[in-house]
């Protein structure tokens, strides 16, 4: 029970040697939370008054006995202080007791009941307290020996007493009697202050872990670590007689704490700790305001567990526990030390030191907590690398497994199994877990969150992975990962490859994964011997699976890989295109005896899963994977099981013979209900015509056939018979670079005659050997109705089109075409048939897209032709979208010529055409000049690539200044090339110049006049013109440097930028930092006028977009920069 404070009493002095001296006065009158000056000296040089109680009031209920103690603390006026004397502390590592001291952990509150509230002096007060249990024990603590004493357990503080004796002396033989009646309660005030020099106390609420000192079952001790006194840390042993004793203490004090915290109005943890903290995890990069933050104090043990009794102190000191703090960032499991403060540095400095340590969460293998005590285990492991267990025990264990299983699932959503071993009360299994920070999924299961916490654990920098989600794809969304961001290499490490699988791990989100182009060998590379906590064992369901291994430890690749595949029942299609990097050989049917290959992992990763039924994955990509014969046994393997229902192999470039193709084949018969998609291209076999079309017509339900680049038996029969095609609804077949009989052709032709190829949509024939005859052939096939155009892309370059050229010009003519014709590169012996295809180009109306790229002509194109390709560009309508780039090659070049620049012009009156490519045409910066010209006209135009043309700043700034009037462009591009290349010119003429002017300078001459640029000499003064006077743009002002003034750039050609620099200054050689500037200042022009360019273009996108209002705040922020 409690009392107002309402009386005064004074000090007996004569009754101070019954206690032990006290600060409690100090730091009621200094208010604040530093060390008094008392305290500044040793423990042995001090003495300080106390108060003893006044009274000791025993009274019975008549419902049973109850034993109250009452007791009145006595505070002084404030007023001198009366030292009195107090019997010499036995040991100087003794603690002083009641001392109120703020410190990292909140032990800042009082240490007594009196002491935990200020209050004015001459008040009194009066606090219950009740007795709990009491008994016997040994103690070790700090570097005392074992030694008896009677341990008293309140429901405030636990009381060591020197024996049995002492604690009557001080309590009274009626509060603990020999053998305590049943059910009988003691209740009294403040205990601490009531005891003497013989007894030491312990707050409960200040107790941060109480576990059990020994692991051994058998063991009767248990450890206390708790605050002392002057706010550092402490534990201590206590050896109970019997095992039942010890567990009955353990429970009675763990129930006592809880209480004694719940009622506490401490905070846990200061302020000031949670800030130090803060900064220990921002330090570490793992600190996010407003995202997850817990901080918990706890108590790092020993790893064995047990205590051995020594005497050396440093044995002790790694004997003892350490009481620091667990912090949980967004990442990371943070152990931070208890910082150092001049309270504690000399108290308990040993315990103190010690850097940060972190532990990835998503690296956490073991979780598991003691149902008996406060301690607990947490497992973490590095891959590769052996497990790190930390043993621990804190009062809020509880609290630290949530927040922990909390955290883990907030960084891995879905996760259904979760990779770590939990051992905790079922209790805590089965209470819902709340994520926090309440953030919704997004529509991809928060695939960027679960890839940043595995860099994080990783220690990895996951601005390096780049990966993109596509969504316009068959069995889409796709997950596409990009080569790394990273300026010096293009391949990602084994970690980076480890974080980006385990994050795609049980993620549902996407139907199709493609690592194209990405090197998987490191992880091929890499194995992991330290555990197996990663190693699929179960389905999505939890049905366990039985897959046959070669060995015991396979490499990390084939184990995310059958994860990857095995977790995800949404998970369609797997692109692998180039990802494992091996040296090819010419015959895998040549091994020596005995010599077998290593196979490339992925093949056994997903067959062994495919055979039984286990994914749902059923397309796979493998081209450009050399397949050795253990690889081939696991794709006979799993395509001779109809559980694996395949629906597409694409096998290109995988190193296949005759003996492998015709075995893979043979299996594949028994998905002919389900099989799709079939490419064989790229592989050394020598296919049998008639073998092949027995194979393939087994597959009535192919959709994508490619057979491009194969090499087949002489012989006049079709590589595909009409009969075979004429089964199947195609959608693509590829047979470039693959030769083309007579006999193929009839039967390709026939199959488009039929209705069973209204499906096709592409048709790549480029290299096949045929001529314009065959491809007027195929043409005339596939058209259904004269001068509609049938939605086919064909594919016709590199072809020996320049024979029977005529019947391919007048299938074009009278709009017998495909929707999408492509014919790149192109070689015309002749530039007349090149004209005349172009005049029959600008009367089809069919063709929307049309590639003529790389196009070859004996020479440039003659004004003729330059005329007729301007009549395509003013007369065609039907065209959307035409490429005319060329090519520039170090041993060819094809190119139209500069006689393009005229045609362009005729853009202006096309009402059609929304993209043109023109790249690699070398239109210079006259034909910038043109197309700037044409779209001041042209409103149609949506999409315009014109670089690598040798456009310079000044054709650049031309097509800018252009997009004032237009504003139906959307795209152009940012003329890096053509940017690069001018610096390089710039810096090439000036070391010209500077050789020039060295070499001439020997013998020293009169200044020679130099000729004056077009520029220079536009700018003179004519007598009685007055000077013309227009708005330049920021790439048309004078530039200088140094000595040096650089002209515009409008009207001249790069050569004039040397004859400026020697014109003003004759003699005068530009030093290395002119050189720099003049550079600088060139890209820096060439910036601003990138800047003007995405504003013209996000102008025009916002029009497009319907947003009319954006006109008038351009005009407004940019007025014209031409009259």
């Amino acid at each position: 029970m409690s009392q107002e404070w309402g009386m005064t009493s004074q000090r007996r002095k004569s009754f101070g040697f019954f206690t032990r001296p006290t600060i409690l006065q100090e730091l009621t009158d200094s208010g604040t939370n530093t060390v008094p000056r008392t305290l500044q000296k040793s423990s042995s040089e001090v003495h300080i008054p106390r108060g003893r109680p006044k009274s000791l009031i025993f009274s019975n209920g008549a419902g049973g006995i109850t034993q109250e103690i009452s007791a009145t603390i006595s505070l002084p006026s404030p007023r001198g202080r009366v030292l009195t004397k107090a019997p010499r502390p036995k040991s100087m590592f003794g603690t002083f007791k009641l001392r109120e001291v703020s410190y990292g952990i909140e032990s800042s509150g009082s240490s007594s009941t009196a002491s935990s509230h200020e209050r004015d002096s001459g008040e009194l007060a009066e606090i219950s307290a009740t007795v709990l249990h009491h008994g016997e024990a040994l103690s070790t603590g700090g570097l005392l020996r074992r030694k008896k004493e009677y341990l008293v357990l309140t429901s405030r503080e636990l009381l060591r007493y020197k024996s049995q004796h002492k604690a009557w002396e001080q309590l009274g033989s009626a509060i603990l009697p020999k053998t305590p009646p049943a059910g009988r309660s003691a209740s009294f005030s403040s205990a601490s202050d009531l005891t003497g020099s013989d007894n030491v106390v312990t707050l409960l609420h200040q107790i941060v872990a109480i576990y059990k000192a020994d692991a051994d079952p058998t063991s009767s001790t248990i450890q206390v670590d708790h605050i002392d006194d002057i706010g550092g840390p402490s534990s201590t042993i206590f050896q109970l007689g019997t095992v039942e004793e010890a567990q009955i203490w353990l429970d009675e004090l763990r129930k006592a704490a809880a209480i004694a915290r719940e009622i506490s109005d401490v905070p846990s943890i200061s302020t000031s700790t949670i800030a130090y903290i803060a900064r220990r995890l921002e330090a570490e990069k793992d600190y996010v305001p407003d995202q997850f933050f817990r901080v918990y104090t706890i108590v790092q043990r020993s790893n064995n567990g047990k205590v051995h009794h020594r005497s050396s102190s440093d044995d002790l000191q790694k004997m003892y526990s350490t009481i620091c703090y667990l912090a949980i960032g967004v990442h990371k499991v943070h152990i931070v030390p208890v910082p150092k403060t001049p309270i504690n540095r000399s108290a308990s400095s040993l315990l103190l030191t010690g850097p940060t340590v972190s532990y990835g969460v998503l690296n956490l293998t073991t979780l598991w907590m003691s149902t008996i005590d406060d301690s607990f285990t947490l497992g973490f492991r590095f891959p590769c690398r052996p497990e790190t267990r930390l043993t621990l025990a804190s009062c809020h264990v509880a609290d630290i497994i949530q927040s922990i299983r909390q955290i883990s699932e907030y960084l891995r959503p879905e996760w259904v199994i979760p990779p770590y071993v939990m051992d905790i009360p079922e209790l805590l299994k089965d209470e819902p877990i709340t994520l926090e920070p309440s953030v919704l999924k997004d529509e991809y299961n928060n695939i960027d969150r679960t890839i940043a916490a595995y860099c994080a654990a990783f220690d990895l920098d996951a601005s390096t992975i780049c990966y993109g989600i596509l969504t316009d794809v068959e069995d889409g969304p796709q997950f596409i990962l990009y080569p790394p961001l990273h300026p010096r290499r293009k391949v990602y490490s084994d970690l980076e490859l480890l974080a980006v699988l385990r994050s795609l791990r049980w993620n549902e989100a996407f139907g199709a994964i493609s690592f194209r182009g990405i090197s998987l060998d490191p992880l091929m590379r890499a194995f992991d011997s330290h555990g197996n906590e990663y190693e699929p064992y179960a389905t999505r369901s939890g049905k366990s699976i039985k897959v046959k291994n070669t060995d015991s430890k396979r490499p990390l690749l084939v184990w995310e890989l059958r994860a990857l595949a095995l977790c995800s029942t949404k998970l369609r299609r797997m692109d692998f295109r180039d990802s494992i990097m091996r040296k090819r050989r010419g015959s895998l049917d040549f091994q020596g005896p005995g010599e077998e290959a290593e196979g490339c992992g992925i093949v056994e990763a997903i067959m062994a899963l495919c055979r039984r039924g286990y994914t749902n994955a059923d397309w796979f990509d493998f081209t450009g994977i050399e397949l050795v014969e253990s690889d081939l046994d696991w794709l006979v393997d799993a395509a001779a099981s109809k559980l694996a229902h395949f629906r597409g192999f694409e096998l290109g470039r995988c190193g296949l013979t005759e003996r492998m193709a015709s075995l893979f084949l043979a299996a594949l018969v028994a998905h002919e209900n389900t099989l799709e998609a079939l490419d064989l291209s790229g592989n050394p076999a020598r296919f049998h015509a008639p073998s092949l079309n027995t194979s393939m017509c087994y597959f009535p339900y192919l959709r994508k056939l490619n057979l491009s680049r194969i090499l087949r038996t002489s012989g006049s029969d079709p590589l595909l018979s009409a009969e075979v095609l004429l089964r199947w609804r195609l959608q693509d077949l590829d047979l470039s670079e693959t030769q083309l009989n007579s006999e193929t052709v009839d039967a390709v032709s026939t199959y488009l005659a039929s209705s069973q190829s209204d499906a096709l949509h592409n048709l790549n024939l480029t290299q096949t050997g045929i001529t314009s005859r065959d491809v007027a052939i195929f043409m005339h096939s596939m058209t259904r109705v004269p001068g509609k155009a049938r939605d086919l892309h064909m594919h016709i370059g590199q072809n020996h089109l320049h024979l029977n050229h005529s019947e391919l010009v007048d299938t074009i003519a009278h709009g017998l075409t495909p929707s999408h014709l492509t014919m790149r590169m192109v070689d015309y012996p002749k530039e007349d048939m090149f004209r005349e295809l172009i005049k029959a180009l600008t009367v089809n109306k069919t063709i929307r897209y049309l590639d003529l790229s790389k196009v070859s002509l004996p020479y440039e194109a003659g004004p003729e032709t330059c005329a007729a390709l301007g009549e395509l560009f003013a007369k065609n309508t039907a065209l959307v979208e035409l490429d005319l780039s060329g090519e520039q090659a170090v041993l060819e070049t094809a190119r139209l010529g500069m006689g393009i620049n005229s045609a362009l012009g005729r853009l202006a009156e096309n009402r059609s055409l929304q993209t043109l490519r023109i790249e690699l045409q070398s239109i210079g910066n006259p034909g910038a000049v043109v197309l700037s010209q044409m779209l001041m006209k042209n409103t149609t135009l949506r999409h315009l690539y014109c670089d690598m043309n040798q456009i310079f700043l000044q054709g650049f700034s031309a097509i800018v200044n252009s997009l004032e009037y237009n504003t139906s462009l959307l795209c152009l591009p940012t003329m890096e090339w053509d940017r690069m290349e001018q610096i390089k010119a710039i810096k090439d003429q000036l070391k010209a110049n500077n050789t020039g002017s060295l070499a001439g300078a020997a013998p020293p001459s009169p200044p020679q006049p130099v000729k004056s640029s077009f520029l220079h000499r536009k700018a003179l003064d004519i007598p009685g013109r007055k000077k013309a006077e227009r708005r330049v743009s920021i790439s048309e002002q004078p530039v200088q440097i140094g000595k040096t003034i650089l002209k515009p750039f409008i009207g001249r050609q790069l050569s004039t930028v040397g004859e400026e620099l020697q014109g003003p200054q004759i003699g005068v050689i530009p030093t290395g930092s002119e050189m720099q500037e003049l550079v600088r200042m060139v890209e820096e022009k060439w910036d601003a006028e990138l800047m003007r360019m995405a504003e013209f273009l996000e102008r025009n996108s916002m029009l497009a977009a319907g947003k009319n209002d954006v006109m008038m705040r351009i005009d407004h922020d940019n007025p014209p920069s031409h009259p």
